[in-house]
């Protein structure tokens, strides 16, 4: 058991750890060169400099769909009506069926006893703030931040946040001064895509 699920938790306490999560680092921007070495694939250009790309770090993105799968669901239990895009979700349920299915850990668990299995078993794990750490150096920062629950639709909003440090801030900052700023989640007019889930 642990903060983001324990019987005797509040809502409100589980909700808050869950929101605390953040995954403003699954955006990352690579050199060109680099990504090519590394055989991946060509990906939406980084608005600050035309010598990179975007990439999004796996394990980052799972947890930011697993962040926003949980609030569909906590949401409709609760019977608030708040929006959810189905496709995204779908997208989201997908991604991570498949890379349960790819990197299926085969620790094995005790049978569980009142839904306790597995609970306080020690594991192996990777460093999470080794990975966030190497994520947002500033060579390599992508100036991203989002909302996990909501769908942006002016997406050039969620890279205007360059830390002080980085080499793209000047830009970006020439950027919104010339053009200003817009709301990154004003409302669609096709609401078609965003069901209540």
């Amino acid at each position: 058991m642990t903060e983001y699920w324990h019987p005797n938790a509040s809502d409100s306490d589980m909700e808050a750890a869950w929101d605390a999560i953040n995954t403003n680092a699954m955006a990352i921007t690579l050199e060109d060169g680099f990504a090519k070495r590394m055989s991946l694939p060509p990906s939406t250009r980084f608005p600050w400099d035309t010598e990179r790309s975007i990439y999004y770090i796996k394990g980052i993105h799972d947890l930011h769909c697993l962040k926003l799968v949980r609030k569909a669901i906590v949401s409709k239990h609760k019977g608030d009506p708040r929006p959810f895009n189905l496709l995204h979700i779908y997208h989201c349920l997908d991604g991570l069926r498949q890379d349960i299915m790819c990197t299926a850990d085969d620790t094995p668990m005790p049978a569980p006893v009142a839904h306790q299995g597995g609970d306080g078993q020690l594991r192996r794990c990777r460093d999470w703030d080794k990975l966030i750490s190497w994520a947002t150096r500033p060579d390599q920062h992508a100036c991203y931040e989002f909302d996990d629950y909501r769908e942006a639709t002016n997406t050039l909003e969620n890279f205007a946040f360059c830390p002080p440090e980085s080499p793209y801030r000047k830009f970006q900052e020439a950027y919104f001064q010339y053009h200003g700023h817009k709301d990154a989640y004003e409302q669609s007019v096709d609401r078609e895509e965003i069901v209540v889930f």
